[in-house]
Formats: structure tokens, C-alpha cells, sequence
């Protein structure tokens, strides 16, 4: 786990918690560096501009490390202007625990003393992004409130029931640092990403509890966050993620503090970038001559004409936007009325887009590729009385998506298997899903997936519980090299 430091005006400031070496003055953090800190959390009593609270974080980051709050959230909570109105949704929480037309809640690190206004408080927590804060609320009229004053807690001016409070909160979003005991029953900390509410994550909840399970036998302790729990990457060893990544969703943002702080995660930003942009991912792939189907880029102000499209591609022809997931903005022309139609549309949200032949086959191989090595693989069937694997607009849930089954490596076509390899290595050494179409003779690599499926009941169909497995050890020998502990 990343070293992390707590810093105070005075140590007298900390006397009613646990003393613990992670504790020091700001003082002394501010006249040197102070090697191996990963994380910092500011509990100053000042954080105006200039002042001793507002450098510790402004040289927290030029040092490297990741402080809490950081500048930009102090900044910020300068900058606010009071008396904005909440959300009505969080006006009625209010008004459940509101007995006059004012209301007065502290906050520390997302949590209060009414767990019933915990929406309300995680939201603030994530507008302000401070330890500890006292906000006042006006009622303006029925489930409308606004909030006229939000203002910092010195951790010095803490009651001793608001230092319980404070104290847990502050043990959950460390993940319990100060913890007396010296032993350890896992060697290293991996953080999980997930997204509670997708409709369409990477894992199912089964296969989650396996990536956990197998994560503990290994020697890898496991913590699930989200987006919201950016700021805590640097504590962790490891980030694995599993929610769908894009380059302009914070699951990127999240890759890049990992790498930013020396954690192993897969995805890593590089893989990331190159692979959910399916320009780019063409671009790599035909230059390392990696069989792929017949394809244009095609640029909005450089459109060749129709015909001349048809008779490089041949029709129906697959048009595709850069950035799609899950068979979402690809989209199949049958007509040369519709390829301009389609072509048009999506020109208007992208400057390039990508015109593929069509190959109609019975199922796509997904192949997964870890270390450079195959070692699952799975056949993904259209669904039912579609072009697609995934049908979005099907009425009934079961007809959204094609069946699945697996095979051992040794049972698919070897070519298949080589395409696979090569194309993945393109991306890097971490864990990729290569999409691949069969006809005939001729393979075809249709995309590499920085971020592949791992359902249980699905791509686990065949090697079962030692998938998680192989995934979880590959992490642990990740980790292992990256502290100088193996060769291999």
C-alpha cells in the first residue's frame, strides 16, 4: 500500500485520535519532501490563498503525490457562490428532517450523523471534495432548498461526538491505515473500478465475487470502488478495471492516477486510448499487418463519392463511429441511399468515421489475450434474427443478445488464435478480448477490447474458476517485478 500522511497545524490537534507516525505538522512538510508518500490528507485549519493549508496541497502535488482536498478543490470552494438551489430530489430528503425552515448538517469525508441523508451528503462531498465541512440550508418553499453557507471544520473545534463521527469516516476512506495491528494477511492492495449502475459492465456480479475470491488466495487484499473514489487510487497496488472504458469518461482519468502513481492496472491509459478508438485501433492494426475486413476512414470534409465507397467496399457495408461499445453506433447500409444517409448523420458528430465490408458469419471468436498469451476463448452468436451480437432495439431482454460458448485454446483454428496474439500485442502486454470473424479460410480481426467481457456463466464456460485465477496471478507477478521481488 502507498505510504499516507495526515497533515495538521499542530500535533496536539490529532491528540484525540490515534497517534500513529503518519501524522505530522504542516510545518515540517512544507520545509522538506518527504520520501515514499503517496497520499496526502490536509486537515489545516486555514485554506486561504497563500496560507500554510493551501501550500501543503499545492506542493503535495508538485511532489508528486495526491493530496486531499487539492488545489483545484480549494480553489474552487473559493469561488463558490453561495444560496444555489439543491436538486428537488435532495429538497425532500430535507424536509424529512427539517423541523423549521433552516437546517444545519456537518460533513465529514461524505458521511453525517443521518444515514437517511446519505444521497445528499455524498453529493456535496463530490462538489467540494473537503474533509470536513458545515453547510447550512434555507427552505424556500415546499422541497426546495437552497444552500446559503458551506463553511470548513478545524478538526481542533470537534465535539467529542462529531470526533467519533470524524474519525470514522476518516477509518472508511482510508481503509483503515491506522490499524495497531503489524501483520498482514495480504501483500499487496487491488483496487476493483465498477459502476453499480451500468446497465451493460464488463463483469457480472458472480463473476466480481470471483475476481475477489481468487484476488484474496493469491496475496491481493480487494477494495470495489468507482469514479467518485478517484482521489484514494494512489492507496492501493493495483487497479483492475471493470467498468467500460472511454477516453472521455473518468474511467481514463482513473487509469491515468494509477500509472501517474506507479500502480499496476490493466486497463492502462495507453491501452485504453488505443483500443476504444476504432480510427486509431484500424490505423495500428493495418500498419502491423494484422488481417482485418476491407475498410475506409472516411473524413467530413474529404467524402469520396458514394459509388466510388460501394466499389471498394461492396454493399451491404458496416459504417462505424470512432468511440462505440457494445455494438452501439455501428450500423449496417444495405442501399447506397442508405450508406449516404448513415454516413451523413454520423459525420456530424465526428470528423472521421470508419466504412467496413460486411462479412456475414454465424458468430464472432473472442479470444482473450493476457501477457501476450491466448487463454480463453469463446464463440459470441448473433442475436437472435440479427446482423449483431448485441441487438439493442429487440423488445424482449433475451433476444437483446446472441448465446455464447467456450472452448480451450487447442480446440480453435490456429490462425484464429495467431491474429489474436499478434493484434493484441499491438496494444500492450495486459488483458485484451480480440474479436475476430471466420469465413472460411480468411480470419478477420474486427476489433481488440482494452476492457473485455468476463461474465460468469458465459466466457468462463470453460475454464471456469481458473480464469479469475490466471487473471489475479498475472497481477501478483505484475506486482512482484514491479518491486524487484521475481524475474520472471
Amino acid at each position: 500500500m502507498k505510504s499516507l500522511l495526515i497533515l495538521v497545524d499542530q500535533l496536539s490537534d490529532w491528540t484525540p485520535f490515534y497517534q500513529d507516525r503518519h501524522v505530522t505538522e504542516i510545518n515540517d512538510y512544507l520545509a522538506a519532501p518527504m520520501p515514499g508518500i503517496g497520499y496526502v490528507i490536509n486537515l489545516c485549519r486555514d485554506f486561504s490563498y497563500q496560507s500554510s493549508g493551501y501550500y501543503g496541497s499545492l506542493l503535495a502535488e508538485a511532489r508528486g503525490e495526491l493530496p486531499f482536498p487539492s488545489v483545484r478543490s480549494i480553489t474552487e470552494f473559493h469561488n463558490y457562490e453561495k444560496g444555489n438551489v439543491l436538486e428537488r430530489k435532495y429538497g425532500k430528503l430535507l424536509e424529512n428532517y427539517a423541523n423549521d425552515h433552516q437546517f444545519e448538517l456537518e460533513i465529514f469525508f461524505g458521511k453525517s450523523a443521518i444515514k437517511e441523508l446519505n444521497a445528499l451528503t455524498r453529493h456535496l462531498f463530490e462538489r467540494f471534495r473537503f474533509p470536513a465541512l458545515r453547510t447550512h440550508f434555507k427552505r424556500l418553499s415546499k422541497h426546495i432548498w437552497s444552500l446559503e453557507d458551506v463553511s470548513i471544520i478545524s478538526i481542533d473545534q470537534l465535539d467529542d461526538h462529531q470526533q467519533t463521527l470524524f474519525a470514522d469516516a476518516l477509518d472508511i476512506f482510508s481503509r483503515k491505515v491506522w490499524r495497531k495491528s503489524s501483520s498482514r494477511k495480504y501483500q499487496y492492495d487491488l483496487a476493483i473500478l465498477v459502476n453499480p449502475d451500468e446497465q451493460l459492465p464488463p463483469s457480472n456480479q458472480g463473476a466480481l465475487k470471483l475476481f475477489e475470491k481468487a484476488a484474496k488466495e493469491t496475496g491481493l487484499d480487494v477494495d470495489f470502488i468507482t469514479t467518485r473514489d478517484a482521489d484514494r487510487i494512489p492507496q492501493y497496488d493495483a487497479l483492475f478495471i471493470r467498468e467500460t472504458t472511454s477516453v472521455t469518461h473518468d474511467t481514463y482519468r482513473c487509469a491515468q492516477i494509477a500509472e501517474r502513481n506507479n500502480l499496476v492496472v490493466i486497463d492502462s491509459p495507453s491501452a485504453i486510448l488505443t483500443c476504444a478508438n476504432k480510427v486509431y485501433l484500424h490505423e495500428v492494426l493495418t500498419r502491423n499487418k494484422v488481417p482485418t475486413p476491407k475498410s475506409l476512414l472516411l473524413m467530413k470534409h474529404r467524402l469520396p463519392d458514394v459509388d466510388k465507397i460501394i466499389e471498394q467496399i461492396g454493399l451491404p457495408a458496416i459504417v462505424k463511429i470512432p468511440d462505440g461499445a457494445f455494438s452501439i453506433g455501428v450500423e449496417k447500409a444495405r442501399t447506397a441511399e442508405e450508406l449516404q444517409t448513415k454516413m451523413t448523420l454520423m459525420l456530424e458528430s465526428s470528423a472521421i468515421i470508419l466504412i467496413q465490408e460486411f462479412v456475414p458469419t454465424d458468430f464472432d471468436w473472442r479470444i482473450g489475450v493476457l501477457n501476450e498469451q491466448a487463454f480463453f476463448a469463446c464463440r459470441y452468436f448473433m442475436a437472435k434474427g440479427h446482423w449483431q451480437i448485441y441487438n439493442h432495439g429487440a423488445r424482449k431482454p433475451y433476444d437483446q443478445s446472441g448465446l455464447a460458448d467456450a472452448f480451450a485454446i487447442d480446440q480453435v483454428p490456429k490462425k484464429v488464435i495467431q491474429a489474436a496474439v499478434k493484434a493484441a500485442k499491438c496494444m500492450g502486454d495486459g488483458l485484451f478480448g480480440v474479436d475476430i470473424k471466420q469465413s472460411g479460410e480468411r480470419i478477420m480481426v474486427i476489433e481488440v477490447n482494452d476492457n473485455p467481457s468476463i461474465d460468469k456463466g458465459v466466457e468462463d464456460q470453460h475454464l471456469g474458476y481458473k480464469m479469475y485465477q490466471a487473471i489475479m496471478e498475472d497481477f501478483y507477478r505484475r506486482l512482484e517485478l514491479a518491486n524487484g521481488r521475481s524475474n520472471k
